[in-house]
């Protein structure tokens, strides 16, 4: 399947498909089987509909560890003055969502750490600092 035919499928969308060589890491196929057993009722991916070919499935579903950043007060704190004004407005949050990952009130995916890591490094920070803090986060991966 060519990744442009790839659709949108919701990640509550199960597989059933038990023969797939990948169904072993398959949060969908794992969701699947917890259904079959819980469930009166659940959503199914229709495979004639989609031409799906399950060695190269574009909707297969892993958990992956990811390490997320929650807060940088430390690291902005190290801004020369003059690049602190309007600091915000070079992030790409607005400013609301900007003093809620600073005051760490929302996680940071790791994208967005390396993203703001650059523009802390872009504006004369103390790159030794780091964010505030880390959490292991768990989450649904397509790969």
């Amino acid at each position: 399947m060519n990744e442009s035919n790839v659709k949108y499928i919701p990640s509550s969308a199960t597989c059933p498909m038990a023969s797939c060589s990948r169904s072993n890491t398959c949060v969908r196929h794992a969701n699947y089987l917890k259904a079959l057993s819980e469930s009166d009722f659940y959503h199914v991916m229709n495979f004639e509909h989609l031409g799906i070919d399950t060695a190269t499935c574009p909707y297969h579903i892993v958990i992956e560890k990811q390490r997320w950043a929650r807060g940088f007060k430390r690291i902005y704190s190290t801004i020369p003055a003059g690049n602190a004004r309007g600091f915000y407005m070079r992030t790409p949050y607005t400013q609301r969502r900007f003093y809620k990952a600073k005051n760490g009130e929302i996680l940071i995916e790791p994208e967005m750490q390396q993203e703001l890591l650059d523009i802390f490094k872009r504006n004369g920070a103390d790159m030794s600092v780091g964010f505030d803090g880390y959490e292991e986060k768990e989450v649904w991966v397509e790969k």
